[in-house]
């Protein structure tokens, strides 16, 4: 089973801009998310913890550990997407046609297409253990797309992925959980 958490809250989130790749660290609040997520977690049969290099997701990871003391690694494809020329943005400065050419063209302002975030979600789900229970730590955008990827293993299909996963509200501290 393969138990999914978005880093706790960090004050882009609460600003409302885009982090995209950006290290930011947790503020207080995204502290105290991860120390109740961890105990909840720790009557949980977890194995191991895997997170997102990116500050927020480790941080996230070390606290939820604290309730947990499991072995814990990072790993780079966990990383939330790469928003490219709009990150670090306010979501209400971005104008309509970056938004357009990150949904259409996303090389244009040197984002990452979703078709590549599918293609990091394989790789990273074809090398985990097979017999083991595992916390994931990582980005909101990532998680959409692993989502996708749970029910979608043959290929991205945009308009599949738009419909039902794009617009999906994904909380800070929220987990979800996935049977391999």
């Amino acid at each position: 089973m393969l138990y999914i958490v978005r880093h706790g809250q960090t004050d882009w989130n609460l600003e409302g801009r885009m982090q995209g790749q950006t290290n930011i660290p947790l503020n207080e609040t995204g502290r105290v998310e991860a120390k109740e997520l961890g105990e909840k977690l720790s009557s949980f049969k977890i194995d191991r913890i895997i997170s997102s290099d990116l500050s927020r997701g480790v941080e996230t990871a070390e606290i939820i550990n604290q309730s947990l003391n499991k072995p814990m690694t990072h790993d780079i494809r966990l990383r939330e997407v790469h928003y490219g020329t709009i990150e670090g943005k306010l979501k209400t400065e971005i104008s309509k046609e970056h938004w357009r050419l990150f949904n259409e063209d996303p090389s244009k302002i040197n984002a990452e297409s979703f078709e590549d975030i599918y293609l990091r979600v394989k790789s990273f789900f074809s090398d985990l253990p097979k017999n083991e229970n595992i916390l994931i730590v990582t980005h909101g955008g990532f998680i959409r797309m692993m989502l996708y990827f749970a029910e979608n293993r043959l290929g991205f299909d945009a308009a599949l992925y738009d419909q039902k996963y794009k617009y999906l509200k994904i909380k800070n501290a929220d987990m979800f959980c996935v049977e391999i």
